[in-house]
């Protein structure tokens, strides 16, 4: 397991479209906050802190694509056969193969979290904003790591770049988006959101009684982290299932 985790790593470190677009999406965040505040986007109550969350949903569909297009393009690209010639053992590789991708998209929030709040208080007007609590971005890591999860299972179950980038991103929009027509599941569904679930824990914007999870902000994130592990089973039954 250790070798097969160490050799999905170098993967992401040597091979140059991946390492290269893990650069272009760590600075998504960044730059989404920058132009929310140099616009004048934040409202008198957020905070730097709030401002520098305030890019996290591009944030999020960066690093979900990112990682739905890696375990994907293996299929695309036709090297699956040649990891699965290397691993054999498909629990070993699908295994590896997550924790890493999940690792590089960890590593790569952080680092954007960092960023971003770099930035917000760069470009923020001397004494416009309070500081606010900076321990809360970490739950943008934790977002990043949950729909890193998601996109590598979506792409290990379609096998199409298209077609899981495509499931990543209304995953990512949709449950707001058509909130009106969820009725009474709405605050459920969108509540546990990733980019609610963000807003939440960070605070800043106040969302709507409809778009707040009944059961409270942490019990919001569990769900969406035990949506991300039903869909990472159902992406290890497509790959044990099926032949490279």
């Amino acid at each position: 397991m250790r070798s097969a985790w160490r050799a999905e790593l170098l993967k992401i470190a040597t091979v140059r479209g991946q390492w290269i677009s893990a650069v272009i999406v760590t600075m998504a965040i960044p730059v989404a906050s920058f132009l929310v505040v140099v616009t004048g986007g934040l409202g008198s109550g957020e905070t730097s802190t709030s401002g520098a969350a305030t890019g996290s949903l591009a944030g999020l569909l960066a690093f979900g694509t990112w990682s739905a297009t890696i375990s994907a393009g293996e299929y695309a690209q036709g090297t699956m056969v040649t990891s699965l010639t290397t691993v054999p053992r498909r629990p070993v590789l699908y295994a590896a193969k997550l924790t890493a991708i999940a690792a590089a998209a960890g590593v790569g929030a952080f680092a954007s979290a960092i960023i971003a709040l770099l930035v917000v208080l760069g470009v923020r007007a001397p004494g416009t904003y309070g500081l606010g609590d900076t321990a809360s971005l970490v739950s943008i890591v934790i977002v990043v790591i949950t729909v890193a999860v998601i996109g590598v299972s979506v792409g290990v179950i379609t096998r199409s770049p298209t077609a899981s980038i495509a499931i990543v991103v209304a995953a990512l929009l949709l449950p707001k988006a058509a909130s009106g027509l969820l009725g009474g599941l709405q605050p459920w569904v969108v509540g546990a959101s990733p980019g609610t679930v963000v807003t939440e824990i960070v605070g800043g914007a106040q969302l709507p009684a409809s778009q707040t999870y009944p059961a409270g902000t942490w019990a919001a994130a569990l769900t969406m982290v035990l949506v991300a592990v039903a869909v990472a089973g159902g992406g290890a039954l497509a790959l044990f299932r099926r032949d490279g």
